[in-house]
């Protein structure tokens, strides 16, 4: 859904930086507008409680040790809310969401691009997600890891597919871990003039047993 509400603010600034101009705004005719303000859709993806979103592909196929580490955690958790006593978390530390959580739009999320880049604005914390196109990747060892990670994409007709590769290993995926090789595969387009959808794929050698599916939708 696309709200009224926009991060203008924070949208000002970024094009300054960037120098990316007026053409951020105004995409390539021949390219899907997926500029906007988005919000995510139903209004109860989260589940029945907020504090613990479900998951949203189904639980994950997790690896050991990963798997029971990941179901202690869950146990000590319900312990320490229900004893009033809840553990600090990404929110409670006041830390970046970082990728794919940016995308989950947990607060609202701004998308714009020109021929050049594609810019996600978080409303939380301000982040900012930068996604270069038609670029290649560059090795590993030369990328720093980062909230956000490093992302590439490029057009196949009416879908932008981006790939993010380096996030942070500090970064937590609904409480999941990830390892350093951890990549994400993006595919996102309109579905209507005011419905946007992601279709994400995380692959992740070290954490997941399969890849692991899912789609946001705004």
């Amino acid at each position: 859904m696309k709200p009224t509400r926009t991060l203008l603010a924070l949208a000002v600034v970024l094009v300054t930086c960037a120098g990316i101009g007026n053409a951020a705004t105004t995409p390539n005719k021949h390219r899907p507008d997926i500029s906007g303000t988005w919000e995510r859709t139903p209004d109860d993806w989260f589940g029945e409680n907020p504090d613990d979103p479900v998951h949203p592909g189904g639980p994950m196929d997790l690896k050991a040790p990963y798997a029971a580490e990941y179901a202690a955690l869950k146990k000590k958790q319900a312990a320490a809310n229900e004893a009033g006593t809840p553990l600090a978390t990404t929110s409670s530390r006041c830390l970046p969401e970082g990728m794919p959580t940016l995308m989950a739009a947990l607060f609202p999320i701004q998308i714009i691009h020109d021929d050049q880049d594609v810019i996600v604005l978080g409303e939380y914390l301000q982040q900012v997600r930068r996604i270069r196109l038609n670029q290649a990747m560059p090795p590993k060892e030369k990328l720093d890891p980062l909230y956000q990670g490093h992302s590439r994409g490029h057009w196949e007709g009416d879908t932008l597919v981006v790939e993010t590769q380096r996030v942070r290993t500090d970064v937590r995926f609904y409480d999941v871990p990830h390892g350093p090789d951890m990549k994400i595969t993006e595919r996102i387009r309109l579905r209507g003039p005011d419905r946007l959808e992601d279709q994400v794929l995380i692959e992740d050698p070290q954490v997941l047993a399969t890849p692991y599916r899912f789609t946001f939708e705004y």
